[in-house]
């Protein structure tokens, strides 16, 4: 347990009006009609009076609003080290209602000003782990890999059991993994063709790895595309399922995959991206609190639960419900805002 003085904590929110983000992924509420100015002042006042009371008897004492860019806002709050988990916050019915009725997202983190010089809202952040699939990248490589081999219904059926909680993680990636029983080695470059980047993601790396943050990504997909977007966006390590390749047989005259995991390296379920999470931090002397994680997916929440600012980017709509907190943005740069990383409009 990091020790910290017993008033120096800022709980920092940080808002986002519906109309600037992206209106296919948000769960509930009508995008707000007020100019960016009126949502502002709103949050500002309504808002402030909302969290205040919510925080009772942990004292909140109003130390800035500012905007960052049109339609971003922030507004930070001196407080007490104790402050309870800053999710707890965003769970609560009243700020989910209020967001809803207002056309606002919410962010919500409790940071710890290691210096003046960093200013109130500048978060400390030296590990970053990503998700890779519907996050990093704009696709789902293993529909993406269906799809060129003519099976999508198959290995879509799967997929949707796993969603709904009929089969374990694991267990439907064995299943979707024995459809692939001798497909060519080397689909893998075919398949670079059609995966994009997400919007943001490489001006967002290159902010981090400029502020000499860690960062990685962590897949339930296939290490030969988490290895080249390693290299694409230059990431400092790259962890995924490894596939078992055969040699040509009668049947598959040609080195194809086996349908099967490789069974010297680890099955890339909820419990190892957490763990990859907290091994890096402690191989690099990084205590937890200074760890973002980001992704979209249901096998992500245990990884963002563990990491002090987790975010659930774009996220199915479980996801958005239980992570610890969530963005729906158009770009991958709006994280950025989170961190104290882009400056606020002068």
């Amino acid at each position: 347990m990091e020790a910290h003085n017993e008033n120096d904590a800022r709980l920092v929110v940080t808002f986002f009006v519906k109309t600037r983000l992206s209106k296919s992924n948000l769960l509930a509420g009508a995008p707000s009609s007020d100019p960016f100015e009126s949502q502002y002042q709103l949050c500002g006042a309504t808002f402030t009076n909302l969290l205040v009371s919510l925080a009772s008897p942990i004292p909140l004492t109003l130390l800035s609003r500012v905007i960052l860019a049109p339609g971003v806002f922030q507004t930070i709050f001196a407080t007490s080290a104790v402050f309870p988990d800053p999710s707890k916050l965003r769970h609560q019915a009243s700020v989910t209602t209020f967001e809803a009725s207002h056309g606002i997202e919410a962010v919500f983190d409790l940071v710890y000003p290691s210096s003046p010089t960093l200013g109130p809202a500048r978060r400390p952040v030296r590990l970053a782990v990503f998700d890779m699939d519907s996050t990093l990248i704009n696709e789902e490589v293993i529909d993406e890999l269906a799809r060129s081999i003519g099976i999508t219904a198959a290995v879509s059926a799967i997929t949707s059991r796993a969603m709904n909680g009929e089969i374990e993680f694991a267990e439907s990636l064995r299943q979707r993994l024995a459809l692939l029983k001798g497909v060519k080695a080397d689909v893998w470059e075919g398949l670079k063709a059609s995966i994009t980047i997400a919007a943001g993601a490489s001006e967002l790396i290159d902010e981090l790895r400029g502020q000499g943050v860690i960062t990685a990504v962590v897949s339930g997909g296939f290490a030969p595309m988490a290895e080249w977007l390693k290299e694409q966006l230059s990431l400092d390590h790259a962890y995924a399922n490894h596939l078992l390749v055969s040699p040509p047989t009668t049947a598959y005259p040609y080195p194809h995959l086996s349908g099967e995991l490789h069974p010297e390296h680890p099955i890339v379920v909820p419990e190892y991206k957490k763990s990859v999470l907290e091994n890096l931090a402690r191989e690099n002397g990084i205590p937890m609190s200074e760890t973002l994680a980001v992704g979209d997916g249901s096998n992500d929440l245990l990884m963002l639960g563990a990491a002090s600012l987790g975010i659930a980017w774009r996220a199915k709509e479980r996801v958005q419900r239980e992570a610890p907190q969530r963005l729906n943005g158009e770009s991958m740069t709006d994280l950025l805002y989170l961190l104290g990383l882009k400056k606020h409009r002068g």
